[in-house]
């Protein structure tokens, strides 16, 4: 697929994508999108929460070329315990089978309808691209990254949900990847923060990830910060506005 062909590709699935529930921005959607086109001819993919499958069919779609890489994506499809009234009310499987058949990534997806914890106790290989937007919970985050990244290659992405917009994932990911000298090359796109996991043992370079992560984390503060102003500023202007002027 040429550079026309797969910006065409990717602008039908944000016209097709949006009424599929789900908290993705199309600017996320096409992040996860390229970023599964990268993945190597023998690649591992792996989504932690699929809900009913707007970012699977992101991930899925970039992947859809490259016959040879595995995608799996994980939920017990009962909805997230931080939602009190739905968890375990709710089953979302059919309508995320639905989604997938729809956008013709049946072959693609490797649905495993168990928890995160229970789906990597056996899970054996290697992964190039993760993606963890499970339970907001921090205590959830926390054991999905733990349990997950022993598994991710040297030079592997990892990615995660809503950290600039949920308590959870924003505590964990300043905990275990700004501050953590095992990643490098920290961006930020929408709410999701992705970063290079690199398992050096070298002194200078772990001194290096550190001294660089810290720079993300301050640009990051400040870009949610800036937004939140920004925020203010308009539902000010939208009040003032019902207002008559004198």
């Amino acid at each position: 697929m040429n550079y026309i062909s797969q910006n065409n590709h990717l602008k039908k699935l944000l016209i097709s994508t949006p009424s599929i529930p789900g908290w993705l921005s199309p600017k996320e959607g096409s992040f996860l999108y390229k970023k599964a086109r990268k993945v190597p001819g023998n690649g591992v993919v792996v989504e932690i929460g699929s809900y009913c499958g707007k970012s699977t069919i992101f991930l899925g779609s970039g992947l859809r070329r490259n016959k040879l890489a595995r995608f799996y994506a994980i939920d017990p499809h009962i909805g997230s315990p931080e939602k009190e009234g739905e968890y375990r009310n709710i089953n979302t499987f059919p309508q995320f089978q639905d989604n997938i058949r729809k956008f013709g990534l049946e072959e693609k997806v490797i649905a495993i309808k168990k928890t995160s914890e229970e789906a990597s106790e056996n899970f054996l290989e290697k992964i190039d691209l993760l993606f963890i937007d499970g339970s907001h919970l921090e205590e959830d985050v926390k054991k999905d990254l733990k349990n997950w990244l022993p598994k991710v290659k040297k030079g592997g992405i990892v990615s995660v949900h809503d950290v600039t917009s949920l308590p959870g994932p924003w505590q964990i990911a300043k905990k275990n990847i700004f501050f953590s000298p095992s990643f490098k090359k920290i961006g930020l796109v929408g709410s999701i923060l992705f970063a290079t996991f690199d398992q050096s043992k070298s002194l200078t370079i772990k001194l290096k990830n550190r001294f660089l992560n810290f720079f993300s984390y301050l640009f990051v503060i400040c870009y949610v910060r800036m937004r939140k102003m920004k925020k203010t500023i308009s539902n000010f202007q939208t009040i003032s506005k019902q207002f008559p002027r004198l």
